[in-house]
């Protein structure tokens, strides 16, 4: 049983008991994060996209497992960042700041 914050993406179906390896409590499930814009200073409730990297190994990024210091991916569609070419920014990085499972949200930096 995985006792830890993971993220699972929106066509998530679990396996038949028999075959599942590891359970995710749906309470420590996220789809959402606080995300803070240094520049702006400003905080923005975002979807995840997904776990890019977790310092803890490789087998928690496999599992989509968020402790602090992992890099998630999140969507800043919403925020109407632009590259210099004129294309919108669909999905930027950003790195977790406290402990998801002690605090019962996700809060990030974003990384510009």
């Amino acid at each position: 049983m995985v006792t830890k914050a993971t993220f699972v993406g929106p066509g998530f179906i679990r396996k038949p008991p028999k075959y599942e390896r590891f359970l995710r409590p749906t309470g420590l499930r996220f789809t959402k994060a606080n995300v803070t814009h240094p520049e702006l200073k400003c905080t923005f409730n975002l979807d995840i996209i997904g776990i890019k990297k977790n310092p803890n190994g490789p087998l928690y990024t496999a599992l989509g497992i968020i402790t602090r210091g992992t890099i998630i991916e999140v969507n800043v569609s919403e925020l109407g960042l632009v590259t210099p070419g004129g294309k919108v920014v669909w999905g930027k990085y950003a790195q977790v700041t406290n402990d998801p499972e002690n605090d019962g949200c996700i809060n990030a930096v974003l990384l510009v």
